[in-house]
């Protein structure tokens, strides 16, 4: 394929301007070769313009500028390398081989939260292990990085609680670790509820949604737990997800939020059995 001579792209990169390595922890986007020699800014990502008035200023190449924006903002958004090749919402999933619970998700976030940003709520996807609510939170930020130029941030709360505990140790400060979370304007927190509840995890979290909610941030979570509503509806024994962190936390989710609630069987499982079958 022929390239124009005031086009970004290649057959190597699909025309995207990057490849995606998932060598590292996280996923990382590189730029390709075509975009580290772009012929309009010599491969700097910056051009010398001229305003009105006749004053000359640095300003980003129109060729590669919103690439070279887009890929910063991926690479410091933490995508997990398993999720390396999720790069947007709908990645490998096929509407007709899901069931009504996940094409309702999937359509909120692609069709309302992505494509209406930032009008719309952000989303709780809920319900067992194994259903890809990660998977669609995480296709939400990559599309927002890559293709809209969003500030996300993806953070399991596991893990957030980990360098916490490990700043603390430390002596660093807990707004180095929190801040960033806050400034975001997409946050994924994933495996919400996870860990032990105790009132120290509790305080972070309310710490966290307190000023997300007060920035008008949007907020993307996802978890094992259910609400009361769903248990009810389907006779779910599981710990209920407004018990498990707290009223106060629960009716500022309720407002930022749209709560979706996944069903079906656990993709994982049905891999491993495909696997050992084959």
């Amino acid at each position: 394929m022929t390239k124009k001579s005031n086009e970004i792209g290649c057959d190597k990169c699909h025309w995207t301007g990057y490849v995606i390595d998932d060598s590292f922890t996280n996923a990382r986007a590189v730029l390709c070769d075509c975009i580290e020699n772009c012929e309009e800014c010599g491969g700097s990502g910056n051009v010398l313009s001229e305003n009105k008035n006749g004053y000359s200023y640095v300003a980003p190449c129109k060729s590669c500028g919103v690439i070279r924006r887009n890929v910063k903002l991926y690479n410091i958004s933490g995508v997990p390398a398993k999720y390396a090749h999720v790069l947007q919402v709908d990645a490998g999933l096929d509407p007709k081989r899901m069931n009504t619970a996940l094409q309702k998700a999937l359509k909120y976030a692609k069709q309302e939260f992505v494509k209406k940003y930032p009008t719309k709520n952000g989303f709780l996807l809920m319900g067992p292990s194994g259903l890809g609510k990660t998977h669609l939170a995480v296709g939400t930020i990559s599309e927002l990085t890559l293709k809209h130029g969003v500030k996300c941030m993806f953070k399991d709360f596991f893990y957030l609680l980990s360098e916490l505990k490990q700043a603390y140790s430390q002596g660093t400060p807990e707004n180095d670790v929190i801040l960033p979370l806050v400034e975001a304007d997409v946050l994924v927190i994933d495996e919400l509820g996870k860990g032990r509840s105790n009132e120290w995890e509790l305080n972070i979290l309310d710490q966290l949604i307190s000023k997300r909610y007060n920035a008008s941030k949007k907020t993307l979570i996802t978890t094992n737990y259910v609400t009361y509503d769903i248990a009810k509806e389907i006779g779910d024994k599981h710990e209920i997800l407004d018990v498990r962190i707290g009223d106060r936390i629960a009716s500022r989710l309720y407002e930022m939020c749209e709560f979706l609630y996944l069903e079906g069987r656990d993709f994982r499982k049905e891999q491993k059995k495909t696997q050992k079958s084959q």
